[in-house]
């Protein structure tokens, strides 16, 4: 038995390897494939400058977008429907003569429209404004002074599309009203409760940008309310992606709190909720530690990090106060947090995996060899 088991490993995962080991101690092959840091104030502290700085390149586009508040007059287009009113002449107001009946003038494919007395005039690329002027100037010449409104009567010409968790994808037209992100996603019907506000994104052309709305929407961040303009793709994706997993020695033993039924805790994957989300909140989503198995003093959360090394941050929180820390630890999606055991029940699963075996052994030895005790 000692034979077999010198040559044996505990069964299931481990790591134990803490960030203050020297190289040459157990641990440097991990450290040779991953940074390993410590879960303390230094450390979360770093960690907190690296996240403003990566959302102040996140706020950082290309030219082609325009901020939120830049100058913004809409500009008709082919297909607008213009309302073009003179005042005290309802002849050239409403040529159909039908009572409260509203209708426009849609600008043709070429970009013009017809008013009587002033002829073909060119609306699209311009603003109501400059149209208005033109049809005034017309009219001077078989009208006294002249007062004319022109107005927008059904938006047609431009448009964005809106795709993924909003309550009704589909195309928003642009209006007078500046087309910013927030203003296109609530003319959509709004969020679903699936949605993952911190990764939208907006495809115009072959440029591809992310904006977080959950900065925009709860911390005031407006730079990333995003100016929109006519093409403009608009994705909201599903934060069913978004999860963190949570392995090792987690959850409670199952507990009967009624008749027929079991609350039970343990390893898993988590979808993460929108906002902040510490590793004190994933262990108390899967039942805390085991308090029979897990090594308190061995929690490590394990980070891809593309194009680089792997980041492994160990926490030791054989104290309950390092729950504190753990609170302060921001999660982010795809994270693996990982609860080592310890070298006990290691040990009781070795001989757990051993005995069946030994018994079989010890059982054909006696119907094999006479003389052996049964």
């Amino acid at each position: 038995m000692a034979a077999v088991l010198a040559g044996c490993t505990g069964p299931g995962q481990r790591m134990d390897v803490v960030a203050a080991r020297a190289p040459g101690t157990g641990a440097a092959d991990i450290r040779e494939r991953a940074d390993v840091y410590s879960i303390n104030a230094r450390t979360l502290t770093q960690l907190q400058e690296n996240e403003q700085s990566a959302a102040s390149v996140r706020a950082t586009r290309p030219a082609e977008f325009k901020p939120y508040d830049a100058p913004y007059t809409y500009v008709v287009g082919p297909g607008d429907e213009l309302r073009v009113t003179v005042f005290e002449h309802p002849e050239l107001t409403n040529p159909t003569g039908t009572a409260n009946e509203l209708s426009g003038r849609v600008v043709n494919s070429d970009g013009k429209i017809f008013f009587p007395y002033v002829g073909a005039v060119q609306a699209a690329g311009r603003t109501v404004q400059e149209i208005q002027q033109t049809i005034t100037q017309g009219l001077r010449s078989v009208i006294k002074n002249p007062q004319v409104d022109v107005s927008v009567f059904r938006y047609r010409s431009q448009r964005v599309v809106v795709s993924g968790e909003v309550r009704n994808p589909g195309a928003v037209p642009i209006t007078d009203v500046a087309p910013t992100l927030g203003e296109v996603i609530s003319a959509a019907g709004g969020l679903t409760t699936d949605a993952d506000l911190s990764n939208v994104t907006v495809t115009r052309g072959p440029q591809t940008v992310t904006a977080d709305l959950y900065g925009y929407f709860y911390n005031g961040e407006q730079a990333q309310n995003l100016r929109l303009q006519s093409g403009d793709v608009i994705n909201v994706p599903d934060r069913r992606y978004n999860k963190v997993f949570v392995l090792g020695e987690v959850g409670r033993p199952n507990t009967v709190v009624a008749a027929n039924t079991v609350v039970t805790g343990g390893a898993g994957s988590l979808v993460m909720p929108r906002g902040r989300y510490s590793l004190a909140e994933a262990l108390g989503d899967v039942g805390g530690i085991n308090p029979l198995t897990a090594n308190a003093g061995q929690i490590y959360v394990i980070r891809g990090n593309t194009g680089a090394k792997p980041q492994i941050f160990h926490l030791n929180a054989s104290t309950p106060d390092a729950m504190v820390m753990a609170d302060q630890f921001n999660l982010r999606r795809r994270d693996v947090v990982f609860v080592d055991s310890v070298p006990v029940v290691r040990w009781s699963r070795i001989v757990s995996n051993i005995l069946p075996t030994a018994d079989f052994l010890r059982q054909t030895l006696n119907d094999t060899t006479p003389g052996l005790p049964r």
